[in-house]
């Protein structure tokens, strides 16, 4: 007890007043954090207003950004389905995640979501301003955005807490002895965390010994993506590939850039019939703007994909496709013949799954151990790890021309991804005694 008052104390003390004013005095100088600030302004008369509305006591869910919204709505829709009766609220942490959610949920009477808004900073009185004001039957976490004070508050309150598709890499701060040091003062409060690997799950327990509940349930996004991918037939934007074998790359970042571009290039020069399409993870005005100038310094012809159908309908279409929008990407997959996932060169690849569903080969870069599912792909065949853009070139070139390894490797892929659903009927269960 004395090591959780000591970490609640460093964290309410030390931590979260220094972050939170960084936050503010970088603010001016990152559009980003000013969004962040922004988003935040007035929130409580939001919240008020909300749980004013809402049903009594409701669901909390809470993501971080679009991915964790991505795994959560497989849960979600799964409650609308077996609960009818019971609200969801939905809190987010980033600005990108917020945008998108709120634009893609239609709040109304008849959707299980009644409200979506920004988590206010995770001060003590705001966590239990929120939750008095919700009065949620359940909390669930998504991943590893846990908040401390909100936890600890709700601990407090003695609402049920839940942590579904949790994660804890080999290679996470978290897993280090000073991050283990301070979320077993977090962890030790939550009712059931819900991983997505037992290798997950032994290391939560090493960082929980003894907790409660830990239990390795598989990994929502699978589900997600099976989804999506049912979907899929009617979404737009397509790729109007004309004929073309078709090479995307997502979810990059500047240092998968600095590997891959130049391999893209060569790519292209060497086989002109080959279209590129590149979605930066962040596609920002700037993002798309290099990318496009890069392209046409390489003297390829290029278009943002919000001009994609207009420039395609010409006979001189465009070699690079910059996606400009977020959200679209694990549709955009299934246009494609290759896919190169990025996040791999910096902090942790992205999604791989989303690409794997559709039948095709992934390349990404060498730091994936964040990802499980990477390490699955790889160890079956399915995946390659690239670590030099002349790697990069010559994986991408040896499978452009051998279309029954494409196929080998994507067939492979897909069975992976379905050998993995029915971790959200599995979530279900688990939390069924909160409902």
């Amino acid at each position: 007890m004395s090591g959780y008052r000591t970490q609640k104390t460093i964290y309410n003390r030390f931590v979260l007043p220094v972050s939170y004013g960084l936050v503010r005095a970088a603010a001016p100088f990152h559009e980003k954090l000013r969004n962040t600030i922004r988003g935040r302004e007035a929130i409580m008369d939001r919240w008020r207003t909300a749980g004013d509305r809402m049903g009594d006591r409701p669901i909390w869910f809470h993501v971080a950004s679009v991915g964790e919204y991505e795994q959560a709505r497989p849960l979600i829709t799964a409650l609308k389905e077996t609960h009818p009766g019971i609200d969801v609220a939905l809190s987010v942490t980033s600005p990108s995640g917020y945008k998108y959610i709120s634009g893609k949920e239609r709040i109304d009477e008849g959707n299980t979501i009644r409200f979506v808004d920004y988590l206010p900073f995770d001060f003590a009185e705001n966590a239990r301003f929120c939750l008095a004001a919700l009065g949620a039957r359940l909390l669930v976490f998504v991943k590893f955005d846990l908040w401390p004070n909100l936890v600890w508050e709700a601990a407090a309150r003695e609402t049920p807490m839940v942590l579904i598709d949790a994660t804890l890499s080999e290679t996470s701060r978290r897993n280090t002895a000073l991050g283990k040091r301070f979320y077993r003062a977090v962890y030790s409060n939550l009712n059931k965390i819900l991983a997505i690997s037992d290798a997950d799950a032994r290391r939560f327990l090493e960082c929980v010994p003894g907790h409660r509940y830990v239990l390795a349930v598989g990994d929502t996004r699978f589900d997600r993506v099976m989804d999506r991918k049912r979907d899929r037939k009617d979404a737009k934007p397509r790729i109007d590939k004309k004929g073309r074998l078709t090479v995307i790359a997502g979810s990059t970042w500047p240092k998968d850039e600095a590997h891959l571009l130049g391999a893209l290039a060569r790519l292209a020069k060497a086989d002109p019939g080959t279209l590129l399409v590149v979605a930066p993870h962040e596609p920002a005005v700037d993002r798309v703007e290099t990318l496009l100038l890069w392209a046409r310094n390489e003297g390829l012809r290029a278009a943002r994909l919000s001009e994609h159908a207009k420039a395609a309908a010409h006979d001189d279409a465009e070699q690079v496709v910059i996606v400009d929008s977020v959200g679209v990407l694990a549709e955009l997959y299934e246009d494609a013949d290759l896919a190169y996932v990025g996040g791999s060169f910096s902090t942790g690849v992205h999604n791989v799954i989303e690409p794997a569903i559709m039948g095709i080969p992934v390349l990404f870069g060498p730091i994936h151990k964040n990802s499980f599912e990477a390490l699955e792909l790889v160890r079956r065949g399915a995946a390659i790890e690239v670590n030099t853009e002349t790697e990069t070139f010559d994986a991408l070139a040896a499978l452009v021309k051998d279309r029954n390894k494409r196929t080998e490797m994507g067939g492979l892929a897909r069975g992976y991804v379905e050998s993995q659903l029915g971790a959200t009927q599995r979530c279900l269960e688990a939390i069924r005694e909160y409902l």
